[in-house]
């Protein structure tokens, strides 16, 4: 499918109501059955909590095309040769394109630290992907919380690359700003930088708007699209204050994860692979052209039709600064 009939297909399904997303993609499963509960010994969390469903908790937090890819991964995937294994850091990594990510990740041989929102989300990882070295908690919808996952990722010493790919879709723009925009500010003020940082945003901040007064205030009024132009900035505002260091941000295409069927959509017209294999290629930097910095992916490439705020370095400044008088919090 060619990127104008992508396009067209998710700005039609907006216009529709259905816009569901970009943080998402098509299956490229094996039509694998769903495993069975009953087959598998249960593993909980360090506080005793039962997982939720069977393996890779389809209808609960996963669809069925994100497990039969997590089978994939598990059966087919080899350590890298001729890359460093790097630390790496996943956020809103429990379930579709994150979990995705840190499943591939993982098989390649990286030391990966997964995040939950709760201690319930949590034990699910834990049963899912055994071999995360840790997993920190906190709900990115309360800033208490998320200033509190900060400092939990930082007791656990420096990362090489956080990828930020948490987001929410479908909430009160109150929620939506807090965990699409001010929270991976804040965890990008306040977390110790590491070499690479990649922000998940999406085709729909081609709709967004800065909306400073509103985060200023915190009074709603912020849209999906807004909140990932404003992923989408931090990373180019980070690229530039930070040259020593490498941020992107990536769009991962409108895929089938549970965000991706959101508002009753039967299909998705993204590759589901494709939608987590950019972040994957960024953080093992062996590729060719992985080294890039201050750059907006699609699927791999350099997405080149971008809103126009997104390089405007006055705007990004702007943004910072209404960041940093809502939050308290500078970032250097």
């Amino acid at each position: 499918m060619t990127g104008l009939t992508r396009r067209t297909l998710l700005l039609s399904a907006t216009v529709l109501g259905a816009g569901v997303l970009a943080a998402c993609s098509s299956p490229a499963g094996n039509n694998r059955p769903t495993t069975s509960a009953t087959s598998r010994p249960s593993m909980g969390s360090s506080d005793g909590l039962t997982p939720q469903g069977d393996l890779y908790g389809v209808g609960i937090y996963n669809t069925q095309q994100v497990a039969d890819e997590l089978h994939y991964i598990q059966e087919n995937v080899q350590p890298i040769t001729g890359g460093e294994p790097q630390r790496i850091l996943i956020t809103g990594s429990t379930g579709g394109a994150g979990q995705l990510a840190c499943a591939y990740l993982l098989r390649r041989g990286h030391t990966v630290v997964a995040h939950a929102r709760n201690d319930q989300r949590a034990a699910d990882v834990r049963r899912d992907l055994p071999n995360v070295e840790d997993v920190v908690t906190g709900d990115l919808l309360d800033l208490e919380d998320t200033t509190a996952l900060a400092e939990q990722i930082n007791t656990l010493g420096e990362f090489d690359v956080i990828i930020h790919n948490a987001g929410e879709y479908g909430l009160p723009q109150e929620e939506i700003v807090n965990a699409n925009s001010l929270s991976p500010y804040l965890l990008t003020a306040l977390v110790t930088p590491p070499r690479q940082l990649t922000y998940l945003s999406s085709d729909l901040h081609l709709s967004g708007e800065l909306r400073l007064d509103e985060i200023r205030t915190g009074s709603g009024g912020i849209s999906y699209g807004d909140s990932k132009l404003h992923m989408a900035m931090i990373a180019m505002a980070v690229a530039r204050k930070r040259p020593d260091r490498q941020a992107n941000a990536v769009a991962p295409g409108w895929i089938p994860t549970l965000m991706g069927f959101h508002d009753g959509n039967a299909t998705t017209p993204d590759s589901l692979r494709d939608g987590y294999l950019t972040q994957v290629g960024l953080a093992e930097g062996i590729d060719p052209g992985s080294n890039i910095t201050g750059g907006f992916l699609f699927h791999q490439e350099i997405e080149t039709r971008v809103n126009d705020l997104l390089h405007d370095t006055e705007a990004q400044d702007q943004l910072m600064s209404a960041y940093a008088e809502r939050t308290g919090v500078v970032l250097n």
